[in-house]
Parts: C-alpha cells; structure tokens; sequence
C-alpha cells in the first residue's frame, strides 16, 4: 500500500489501520507519491485530492495511464463531498472514494474488496496523459536592492462579484464585474483572476503604458467562469511587447493552457489564444513562486472542482486572497478533520495586512445554498479575526445583493469583527495601500 497525504496526522491515521495487514509505504504529496509508485509499484494507492506540488486528480491520472503503474488501484481519501468532485476522481482513475472522517473498518473493508476483485463497480477508463506543457522558462525575477527604501504595496479591486456579472442601478455602488484584483509592488504588477474585471483594468494599463512594454504576472484561483471570462477581452494581451506569465496548479482534465486555449475555440470566441500577440507563459505551480520583489504561496480551498487560494508577502507585508471557499466544519459537520482543516485557513492567513476572503451569503441564506462552495459573512470574519488580520476586504458578492442589502451585510460583519478588525466591502474601483 502506498499512503499519501500532506496532512502528517491524517497520513499517519491511514497507514496503522493499513499496517495491520498490509506493508505500508507513505508518501507526503502527490510528487512525492508519483516518484516512489515508479519504483515501489504498489497494488493499491491510498490518497488525499488537496496536496501541494501534485493534486490527487493529476496523481491518479498518471497511476493510470499509459505510463502508470499496471493494475494498480486507488481508493481517495478527501474531505470534498462535492458532487462533482467525485465524478471527476473516477474519471481520472480511482476506484473509490471515502470520505474523511471514515472508520478502520470502512477502509479495510474496501481495500479488501479492491484487491479481490469482489468490488461491484466497474472501473472507469483512465482519462488523458497530462496535456505537456511547453510554456518556456520561468520569468526572470527582479530582485530587491541592498538598502533601497520599502516600495509601495497598493490593492486594487476590478471586479467584486461572484458567479456572473450583473449591471443596473441596484449594483452601482459595489459595482458588478466578476473577480480581478491587481497588486502593485513598485513597478511590479501582479493580478489576481481573470473574471470580467479584467476588461477594464486592460483599459487602464494600455492608457497609463501607452507604448511601453508591460510585463505582468496572472494568477487564477480556479477555472470557473466567473473567474476567466475577462481574459479575452484583455487588451494588454494583445500587444506584442507586452510579457505575461499565467500561474495556476494543473487542471482536473488536463493543462492550465489546454484550459485556456479551449474556453477561446471558435465555438466560443473569434480569435483562438495562438493569436495573442503578447509573449504569453502558463506555469503550473507546484510550490510558492519567487518573483524577487514578492513570494506567492497557495493553498487548496473547499470548492467544486481544483480551486486555490494565494498569499503574497512583499516588502514586510503580506496580502492573501481565499475566494470561492466552503468552510469545513459547515460543510461535513464539527469534528477533528474538518476543524484542523479550517484552521489550514486560518494558518495560511496569519497576521496578514489585509484578508481578501468571500463572503457570498448570510447564515440564512447558506442553509438553502450548502454545498455549493462558497461562504457566509460569519465564516469571513471569524477566519480574520482568529488569523489575526489587520483589514478583512469582504469580495465575491452574490449577484442577487443589491447595494442596499450589501450595506446591511457589511454593517453587520463590522458589528462581528469589533474595533480589532477593519473589516470593509471590496467594490469596483477601491484602491488600498499597505
């Protein structure tokens, strides 16, 4: 049996139920899994989905393929009960999926039934060979002067609504673009999700650049609409002496690029992304990103399908970004799992200058929406205040509050958070600085 999971407890936890009848063999991500499986060949793989340098969907896409390891079989370990989430663990492979916490006897009993053959379900057809990437080195960092004073560190909201645009006089205030937030370091710019803000943050960059080469660094959260939508209407991207570099983790069905290229076939968008004149990189991300001025480390969410979050520490500050997350406890009931897994969050968060976390719904309005990924205004501010974060910037904003309930909202969490906490609404157009 090979075991993995970065989560050091819960890896432990599997491996002495398994020890009792089977040798055992840990691995603690999903690289490290791959690496061992080549030259271990284990029957059977036991694995969490949430890992860093390598999630379970690539880990078991690879088990399976061509180049895999035969006849091996996979049983998943997570804590997503999402619906979609387990329809795509089996099509990259596995061939059960356990939900945390489990018991002893549940897992050895399907292991068990795995490795007799006696499993009634019929193994799903192993998906696709990673797509390969060929996105050229990484970009040259730009490191900081010996002495030089501490640059400005500036946020900048673009786009503040979740799930899909919306327009009209109810929403004028918090505005109605999907995500896109911009951080400055200097001359450093770094952006935060593609959704339909984007578009007008292009329109700003192309009148303050003018005919100036822009080199500027993308990272998306996850893939869903609301948070690429803008990316073909970017306007920088258009320009050939402009140099961007796209940073995500690999996708469910294959590359960050393969994803991208595809939301712009024909079907969907005149121009394909080839044509894109700007020199354009994907990066998949397999740890924290060194860009000299500024390191961004991520961090799995609770989300249907792949969805990260990211923490940028620049200049003695740190800004992180927790969008589209469903809170653990919330989700799968109050127990040892789920509360170290909110406190994953928590950790990740820690001291930081300002939390950009989403707040989509109220505790009322949740109890109709659960399971569907997202959190409530109560998750956000507890998660800031037990962080210890100096500003909660509240975002992803339901298409269905109007200014006015948005204001009730926010009276609201500041009310939660006290006089510890700066706790404020992003909307279209608000800039801060750190």
């Amino acid at each position: 049996m090979l075991v993995v999971d970065n989560d050091v407890l819960l890896r432990d936890l599997a491996a002495v139920f398994l020890y009792e009848e089977y040798e055992v063999m840990e691995a603690v991500d999903g690289q490290d899994a791959w690496e061992k499986a080549q030259a271990w060949h284990p029957d059977l793989v036991v694995t969490d989905l949430m890992m860093p340098r390598m999630h379970g969907y690539e880990l078991c896409t690879l088990l399976k393929g061509p180049d895999g390891i035969k006849g091996v079989r996979i049983i998943v370990l997570s804590s997503k009960t999402f619906a979609t989430d387990k329809e795509q663990a089996f099509k990259a492979g596995c061939d059960a999926y356990l939900v945390k916490p489990y018991t002893r006897d549940i897992l050895l009993k399907k292991v068990r039934e795995l490795l007799s053959g006696s499993d009634s379900r019929e193994t799903p057809a192993a998906g696709p060979a990673p797509f390969a990437e060929e996105c050229g080195p990484e970009p040259s960092s730009t490191p900081a002067l010996a002495g030089r004073e501490k640059l400005p560190v500036t946020v900048r909201f673009w786009g503040t609504r979740g799930s899909c645009p919306v327009s009209g006089q109810n929403t004028v205030r918090y505005g109605g673009n999907t995500p896109c937030t911009e951080v400055r370091i200097g001359d450093l710019l770094l952006i935060i999700d593609c959704g339909t803000g984007l578009r007008e943050l292009g329109v700003s960059m192309a009148k303050e650049f003018y005919d100036r080469p822009i080199t500027g660094h993308i990272f998306v959260g996850h893939t869903h609409w609301d948070h690429i939508q803008g990316f073909p209407f970017f306007i920088p991207l258009y320009n050939p002496k402009n140099n961007f570099s796209v940073y995500s983790v690999h996708g469910g069905h294959g590359s960050l690029r393969s994803i991208f290229n595809e939301t712009m076939a024909a079907d969907y968008f005149p121009v394909p992304l080839c044509n894109m004149a700007a020199k354009l990189r994907f990066i998949e991300m397999s740890g924290s990103v060194d860009l000299g001025l500024a390191k961004v480390s991520f961090i799995h969410l609770n989300h249907p399908g792949i969805c990260i979050g990211f923490r940028i520490d620049a200049q003695g500050r740190s800004i992180t970004y927790i969008s589209d997350h469903e809170n653990f406890v919330k989700l799968n009931g109050d127990n040892v799992t789920s509360r170290r897994q909110d406190m994953d969050i928590v950790n990740f968060a820690k001291d930081s200058d300002i939390l950009i976390m989403e707040a989509q719904y109220s505790n009322e309005e949740y109890l109709s929406r659960k399971g569907w990924g997202h959190g409530t205004f109560d998750d956000a501010v507890r998660c800031a205040v037990e962080a210890g974060a100096k500003r909660l910037a509240i975002t992803h904003h339901d298409p269905e509050h109007s200014d006015d309930i948005m204001d009730t909202h926010i009276k609201y969490s500041r009310a939660l958070a006290g006089s510890k906490l700066d706790c404020f609404a992003a909307r279209d157009g608000l800039r801060v600085e750190l």
